[in-house]
């Protein structure tokens, strides 16, 4: 592992530990998952990935669902119940006469960072 690797993981580590003291879960916050990642490693990375997400949605959607993804021209995307193969599909094939499609744009990390972006909006 480079040093730049150990000291991000370290970083991470410390802040979980600092985040979790008041909570009494330092411990657990810091202990690896079956995949080697802490429990604030996992929050970190899809966090990275809804902020993606949220670029993607703010260069891409917000004019057709508003910049708050409360709706306009396109529906309020807030407490979705539509899975996320089903997103997955709508985002890709678009809705005929309704939204376009944007598989051809959007690569499938792209549509997976704008997935994680949508289930951070809560109603």
């Amino acid at each position: 592992m480079s040093l730049v690797a150990s000291l991000s993981r370290l970083h991470v580590v410390v802040i979980a530990v600092w985040l979790s003291l008041d909570s009494g879960r330092a411990a657990d916050a810091a202990a690896p998952d079956a995949g080697g990642a802490t429990k604030v490693e996992a929050k970190v990375a899809l966090d990275a990935k809804a902020s993606q997400g949220y670029r993607l949605f703010d260069n891409n959607c917000a004019h057709c669902h508003g910049d708050d993804a409360r709706g306009d021209e396109g529906p309020d995307l807030h407490g979705l119940k539509k899975s996320d193969q089903r997103i997955d599909k709508i985002i890709k094939e678009g809705i005929k006469g309704e939204m376009p499609a944007f598989g051809k744009k959007f690569n499938d990390g792209d549509v997976q960072a704008l997935i994680a972006y949508l289930r951070t909006l809560k109603e």
